[in-house]
This record gives C-alpha cells, structure tokens and sequence, in this order.
C-alpha cells in the first residue's frame, strides 16, 4: 500500500516522501507546507488499492473496473466530477511530444473497448499487465489520470494469478518517462519493456521477503509444535538424516490425529532440511551436531 502509493504519486510529481506518505495513509497526518491535493492524491491511491486488493475475485479486465479504478483516483481532483468514471470527450496533449492522442470522443470510446476486448484476451498475466500499462496512457483514455490508471490496473492481473504485485517503487521516473515517449513517437515498447522487467524482479523480490514473514503458519507449527522440534531433534541425533519412516512412527506412537500425520511428517522434514548454524537453538542442538547429519 505505501509503496505503491508513494511510487506512483511520486511520478506525477508529488512532493510527499515516503515516511510523510505512510504518516498519511496510517494516521492521516498530512505533512506541513504540502499542497492539500497531493494529500487528496495519496489517498486517492489508497482508496484505489484497497478497492483492488479486497475486490480482486470479482474485479477483472473490463471496461466498468477500470473505470471505477481511474475514478477513486480522480475522486475530488477534476474540475468536473463527470470526467471521473468516463472516457475522454476533449483533446489531449503530451508534454515533450509531438505525439496527438484520437480527438474524436466516440472514435476513443469505440478504441477504449478493442483495448480492454484485447487485454482480457491475454492469457500470461505479464504480457496482460504490460498491455495495460502501455495502452492506456498511449490512447489517453481518460481527460486526465491516465498513467495512475495503468499503474495500478496493471496489478489486476498480477493479483490474480497470485503473483508479487508491482509496487514501481525502484522505477526510475526519468527512465519511465522516456520509456513513454519511445512508444507516444515511434511506438517502440522495448525501453519501457525492460524498465518494467527491471522494477518487477525488484519488487517480486521485496515482496517474497514479505510474504516469509506474514504467511500463516502450518497446523504443524501449531498444535504439533513440540513434537516437531523433538522429531527433529531426533532426527539430528538418533538417525542422523531424516527419515520419513521413523518420524511416521513417532507421529503415531503421539496419537496424532491420522488426518495430520503425514502433513507433520512434512513438516518435520521441511524443519530438518532447513536447518543452519543460525537456528539450531531452536530445535535445542548445538551447532557443531549438525556435523553428525549424514550427507547423501
């Protein structure tokens, strides 16, 4: 939430640094000397990614999601709050391009749908989410928030094949910005393709170290928990390996429930193999009795 907030609102422009932008979004602090719309666009931000986040079974590629994604970002920043969930209806201009966006509002409306038509029709969650990224600010298809839009449409089909999200926070907004103009001038995606590689393996990356530390534990963590480190206790120890048939043994030796056994076996093994110099005190050994473990 904060980074992807923090991200995308800095490449408009937006002053608020990351710590200011996570006082906002926690605490609602607005930080002193700031433009009150910065503050409007950050929680515009989050009002957008919660939207996405606790939505994300029902909410997919289709032209009313969307909308509704650009309109929760626009929400109180557009002269006319019609302009909020709607297609374009005026001309549009790209700053540091000669590129001239469709005038026309039915021939945008009528483009908008082949877009969407398009990217619901990508089967590989990238490709998807990197069509989106790239066509909608290229047909400006919005009056304004057009780059928000794709950033965080982007992430729809990312979220629902259960992969990192894109946060953009390591995407470099100079970088991004040329990436842009390669496709507004001569329609050549490659700098921006490679840019958004770069940024996915980064957050992709920060985001697997998240998931170690907020996934729920296992049953057997739980209600076994005990017993598992004693299993592998024994396991260092008595057999010097894992084996999968004397922990059985244990697990029924404890009466454990026959529709947990065999996931506390696995358990037990995931333990052993896991095992380093670093988290032996755990299972009450010594580091130098991992030396006893037979190396196969």
């Amino acid at each position: 939430m904060v980074d992807l907030t923090w991200a995308s609102s800095r490449m408009e422009g937006n002053t608020y640094n990351i710590l200011e932008t996570e006082q906002l979004l926690r605490f609602g602090e607005e930080a002193a000397g700031k433009d009150p719309k910065e503050a409007v666009m950050i929680l515009n931000h989050k009002d957008a990614i919660q939207h996405l986040v606790n939505n994300i079974a029902e909410v997919g590629i289709n032209r009313q999601d969307i909308c509704n994604i650009r309109a929760l970002l626009s929400d109180g920043l557009l002269i006319d709050t019609a302009m909020e969930g709607r297609s374009r209806r005026l001309p549009a201009g790209i700053s540091h391009s000669r590129y001239t966006p469709l005038e026309d509002e039915f021939a945008i409306d009528e483009e908008f749908r082949i877009i969407i038509e398009k990217a619901a029709a990508i089967s590989n969650p990238f490709e998807q989410s990197f069509f989106l990224l790239v066509q909608i600010p290229y047909l400006q298809a919005f009056d304004d928030v057009n780059k928000r839009t794709s950033r965080i449409a982007s992430n729809i089909p990312l979220l629902k094949a259960d992969l990192a999200p894109m946060s953009f926070m390591t995407m470099d907004d100079a970088t991004y910005i040329d990436g842009q103009i390669g496709i507004y001038e001569i329609n050549n995606v490659s700098l921006l393709r490679d840019v958004y590689i770069d940024a996915y393996l980064a957050s992709a990356e920060n985001y697997k170290t998240l998931r170690a530390e907020v996934d729920t534990p296992e049953k057997a963590a739980v209600a076994y928990r005990d017993f598992v480190k004693e299993a592998v206790r024994r396991s260092v120890l008595d057999w010097k390996a894992f084996n999968a048939n004397n922990v059985m043994d244990m697990v029924a030796a404890a009466d454990i429930p026959d529709d947990d056994r065999q996931q506390v076996v696995n358990y037990v093994g995931a333990q052993f193999r896991g095992l380093h110099e670093g988290n032996v005190k755990v299972f009450r050994l010594k580091p130098e009795d991992l030396n006893k473990i037979e190396r196969s």
